[in-house]
């Protein structure tokens, strides 16, 4: 998905909504970041051998988290 934009856009946006768009997208870009190095550390450290098992585990996290 492609889109394009300009700051009078966004702002404007933000303005309607009440929101700092720029910071609410910051914020979601840096849980999900954070989430994604988290579950490779946790890859990283169990290794193969109980490999999944922690899939399982990060599936049911996401599905909590979504719900």
């Amino acid at each position: 998905m492609k889109a394009q934009t300009n700051k009078t856009d966004i702002q404007n946006i933000g303005e309607h909504y009440g929101l700092d768009v720029e910071n609410e997208l910051t914020s979601i870009l840096s849980d999900e970041l954070s989430k994604s190095i988290d579950a490779e550390i946790i890859k990283s450290l169990f290794g193969d051998f109980k490999k999944n098992k922690i899939n399982k585990i990060l599936e049911k996290i996401k599905n909590f988290e979504n719900d």
